[in-house]
């Protein structure tokens, strides 16, 4: 097969799917079946009815804010995103946002980038997963995390994403949520060409919602997570070279900034946090004669974060993460089939650099000569009497994980074949994944434990940094050692999957086998998918499946042995000697030697339906979590209490879904449209209530809509919107050149709970006969919304093949409130708002 064969091959493959839908015989469509490209190649139906394939054109015509890849999901029925995403307190940032399908850990979906993984298994669920209100780099003991994705893309460098939320694939593992594929670009051979472009919004084109209790400290900037004021500016810039009609090259940069102005009350100075992320990349493609391709590609792509301790001197720090990789990919087409081969090699890292190692509580004060230090002249204002104000001075040093990953792996792809009336066709494939990792603490940090002590007459040692002559000294402080940590595992995988037909009956069985050293299980996947042709005219299908998914491996239980192991060091005055005591642990126990590893298994059933020119899909989609990760308390024979890690959490979704889309866009004398529509109700529970690391024994016992039952059988506290609803319109005018996007969604109010701690059995309704401790939840019921988000792009051509474009996106066009989260305390209730209308102004030249 030459070169013109294989670029003919998927013409023919569209071609004959419009045929089909010509014939209304249309080849299966895809679970968001608005905006989404039909499924060509024979994939199983069953399994397309469980995928989402959204490529360049809806990227580029969608509603847009910061551009990230899960932002591209919010028009899947069977996506929950976090109920504090797009939070008006801090419209500055520029992190991808978190994700649940089915009801599963946000952190237990796979990301991929052309094959490879862009998972952060290293400690992708610290904090919640919240980067904005709980960054690291605030203790000297976190172990950096970075979110759940290493690598943060913009929309602008993919090609194609194909989501996969049910049926999915013997092909895809490590996972228990969703599985999101992402493809880059490749290199245009038809002529040279390319693309500069920016995009900006800011605080005055914002409109914020805040609570009347909450809004003087939030106008005041002091925290870094109130962003009354920012500045984002979007760049890119893409060139597409042809070497020769059957080879070629692109190169892609793309910078996300975002400047965040932040106020120092008593030390009387603004600081800008800066949140920064970019992306190099060089991608190179050669067809061969033979007809096989190969694609080399090279990315580097960091991201920073820069925060600032509030009123500490020297006090800030950047927290780095992402990487680079590079990536070899060959498609071999033979008689039998096709087979992709895949290497890829990534280094990663999540490192926090702070502007010292050395952190102190000092003392400003005056005392009753009216003396006032000139050595501490920052911290608290000074006391207009005699009197004394804490005044913090320093960081915890430079600490960070690095994560090293070897992947091979090759897929093979049968031609369809026919025996006794049956016709297969066959999927199997191996991959093997080399990790390895490294947390390290560069030096040694030490911090101070109380505050100085004043004495006017004391007299320093020479060189001694935690003493000032005539006036202060600390007597006792806390080291951590420098440390380094070292972790490997290796995992390998084979699958095979067969997708049979027989009449108007597809059944497709498969089975994922896995083995990795680190946790040292087996695990094996059954798959199975499977369709029913109703009346063989391939209008009305029914589908199911009954399916198993083992998740990913974390890292961070290799990496955070000893990093939280400390000294105390202490002297009886500042002429003293250090005295150091016995290293004394956090009491944290991480032996993963009896874990198993966490699964899901899902059963699934839907129908989808042809009506006139549009096709209806409603499923089902029930998942159910165990052996997921958590951790419980125990108590030695010394007396001593430690944490452990265990597999006592668990998870279960239910999920009902409906989405239809026309067959092909609606085409007027004046404009062509496109439409969309979906729908989803979800109830989901979990025992883990905020991650894999928290205390989440299912025998603990709550008081939850005042009756008493395990933490086990609570609903989910997050990801938990009962339902929604979306349509999307898409309306190209070729007179104006102009194409206008609206997206309409309804989204019903979510439960929210704030809790306490109660002695039953008079710990009030809900106790029942039980004694004992136990935490009672009540219900906050937050109010339903709608949002309505527009896009425009307006393309003038110049010269040529060459064209000026203007974008306008409108996020929240009517400015509606939007109750997000609410947070309470004995004598107050403060409400957290999502963003109000927001404009983003973007151009851009392409030649």
């Amino acid at each position: 097969m030459n070169k013109i064969a294989h670029l003919i091959l998927p013409l023919s493959l569209i071609s004959t799917g419009a045929l089909a839908e010509n014939n209304n015989e249309t080849a299966p469509v895809t679970e968001e079946q608005a905006s989404d490209t039909i499924v060509v190649r024979s994939a199983p139906t069953s399994q397309s009815m469980g995928t989402q394939i959204i490529d360049a054109d809806k990227i580029a015509n969608r509603p847009t804010g910061n551009g990230t890849v899960t932002e591209l999901l919010k028009y899947n029925p069977n996506v929950r995103f976090a109920n504090d995403s797009n939070s008006s307190l801090n419209p500055g940032e520029i992190a991808p946002e978190n994700v649940s399908f089915h009801g599963e850990k946000f952190y237990n979906n796979n990301f991929m980038i052309d094959g490879l993984s862009n998972n952060n298994t290293i400690n992708p669920g610290a904090n919640g997963g919240d980067l904005t209100a709980s960054p690291d780099g605030y203790s000297p003991t976190d172990l950096p995390a970075g979110g759940a994705q290493s690598f943060w893309i913009n929309a602008e460098l993919i090609d194609t994403v194909d989501v996969y939320d049910s049926n999915v694939s013997a092909k895809y593992g490590d996972f228990t949520g969703g599985v999101v594929d992402a493809r880059l670009k490749d290199p245009s051979l038809d002529r040279a060409s390319g693309k500069v472009s920016w995009r900006t919004t800011r605080n005055a084109w914002t409109s914020y919602h805040i609570d009347s209790n909450k809004k003087e400290d939030f106008e005041a900037a002091t925290a870094f997570y109130n962003q009354p004021k920012f500045t984002k500016n979007f760049y890119s810039a893409t060139f597409n070279q042809p070497l020769n009609d059957s080879a070629g090259f692109i190169f892609s940069y793309n910078r996300q900034q975002s400047t965040i102005p932040q106020y120092h009350t008593n030390m009387e100075k603004w600081t800008d946090q800066e949140r920064l992320s970019e992306t190099y990349l060089l991608k190179g493609t050669w067809f061969a004669d033979n007809g096989d391709i190969l694609r080399l590609t090279g990315m580097y792509s960091p991201h920073e974060s820069t925060y600032y301790k509030i009123d500490t001197k020297n006090g800030g720090f950047t927290n780095h993460g992402g990487g680079w990789r590079t990536n070899l990919e060959w498609e071999h087409y033979a008689t039998w089939g096709k087979l992709t081969s895949l290497a890829g090699y990534q280094h990663e890292q999540n490192k926090i650099e702070q502007e010292s190692n050395i952190y102190q509580n000092w003392w400003r004060y005056r005392d009753a000569n009216d003396f006032v230090s000139d050595v501490i002249d920052w911290g608290s204002s000074v006391p207009s009497k005699t009197g004394s104000q804490t005044a913090y001075l320093g960081g915890y040093g430079d600490y960070g994980t690095e994560k090293t990953t070897t992947t091979l792996k090759q897929d093979a792809e049968l031609n369809a074949f026919s025996a006794l009336g049956v016709t297969h066709q066959i999927d199997a494939g191996w991959q093997v994944d080399m990790f390895d990792a490294r947390y390290r603490r560069f030096d040694d940090v030490l911090l101070s434990r109380g505050t100085a002590t004043l004495s006017p007459g004391v007299v320093c040692q020479p060189g001694d940094a935690w003493c000032i002559d005539g006036e202060q000294y600390i007597k006792s402080r806390t080291l951590y050692p420098e440390r380094s940590v070292k972790g490997s595992y290796t995992n390998y995988a084979i699958y095979l999957q067969d997708s049979m037909n027989f009449k108007r009956v597809e059944l497709t069985p498969g089975v994922r086998l896995q083995y990795d050293d680190y946790l040292k299980n087996t695990t094996l996947a059954p798959r199975l998918a499977g369709s029913l042709d109703v009346f063989g005219d391939k209008r009305t299908r029914l589908f199911g499946g009954a399916n198993r998914y083992y998740g990913q491996n974390m890292l961070a239980y290799k990496l955070r042995s000893g990093i939280g192991s400390y000294y105390i060091q202490t002297r009886k005055n500042a002429q003293s000697p250090w005295e150091t005591g016995e290293l004394r642990s956090l009491g944290t126990q991480y032996d993963v030697s009896d874990l198993k590893t966490p699964y899901s298994d899902e059963i699934s059933l839907g129908l989808s339906q042809r009506v006139l020119d549009t096709v209806w899909t409603m499923k089902w989609v029930n998942r159910k979590g165990r052996d997921q990760f958590g951790r419980e308390t125990v108590t030695d024979a010394n007396g001593d209490r430690f944490y452990v890690l265990t597999n006592n959490a668990k998870t279960e979704g239910n999920t009902w879904s409906l989405s239809a889309e026309p067959v092909s866009p609606y085409h007027f004398s004046m404009a062509d449209i496109s439409w969309s529509l979906g729908a989803s109700i979800s109830d989901n529970k979990s025992s883990s209530q905020t991650y894999y690391d928290t205390s989440d024994r299912d025998d603990q016992m709550v008081i939850f809509d005042n009756k008493l039952m395990q933490r086990a059988d609570m609903d989910a506290l997050d990801f938990n919107t009962p339902w929604n609803a979306f349509v999307n319109v898409n309306t190209w005018i070729p007179a104006l050149n102009l194409n206008w996007n609206q997206s309409l969604t309804y989204t019903s109010g979510y439960e929210g709970y704030t809790t306490e701690t109660v002695t039953c059995p008079d710990g009030g309704p809900g106790c029942g006969s039980y004694t004992g401790d136990a935490t009672r939840y009540s219900k906050t019921k937050y109010k339903d919304y709608f949002t309505w988000d527009w896009r425009f792009a307006w393309r003038q051509p110049t010269f040529e093949n060459q064209s000026l474009e203007l974008t306008v996106d409108v996020l929240n066009v009517l400015d509606n409130v939007i109750e997000a989260t609410q947070s309470s305390s004995a004598t107050s209730s403060t409400l957290t708002y999502k963003t109000g209308r927001q404009f983003w102004l973007g151009v851009a030249y392409s030649w």
